[in-house]
């Protein structure tokens, strides 16, 4: 065989396994820049959906503190009308319990008038 031929055999082949490695170097490159584009994309939708998730999580937490507040007044409205309404009973109570008192008086000296 002729020196040019195998020569030209010999580059060809070096070219070839050249352009592969260039290829197979420039593919890994191009995944690895894929990798990292991906990366970088799910750290800002985490971030982004860990900010909606805080302002979710601060506005419920808004909202329970607006209901407890609510539910406190209406406690202390509904307290202060039963306190009212204990102290009405508890007049009511000390009346009926002193016209008892002046009843079993009166009883008793009807007692003493018919025994004496």
């Amino acid at each position: 065989m002729d020196v040019s031929i195998i020569n030209t055999i010999i580059t060809a082949g070096v070219t070839l396994i050249i352009s592969i490695g260039t290829w197979h170097f420039s593919a890994k490159k191009d995944r690895e820049k894929q990798r990292e584009d991906i990366k970088a994309e799910l750290i800002k939708y985490h971030e982004k959906n860990r900010e909606e998730i805080t302002d979710i999580r601060q506005n419920d937490l808004r909202e329970i503190r607006e209901d407890v507040t609510a539910l406190g007044a209406n406690l202390q409205q509904k307290i202060a009308v039963i306190e009212i309404q204990i102290n009405t009973l508890s007049e009511r109570v000390e009346k009926h319990n002193q016209v008892i008192e002046r009843t079993y008086k009166l009883e008793q000296a009807v007692e003493d008038l018919r025994k004496g």
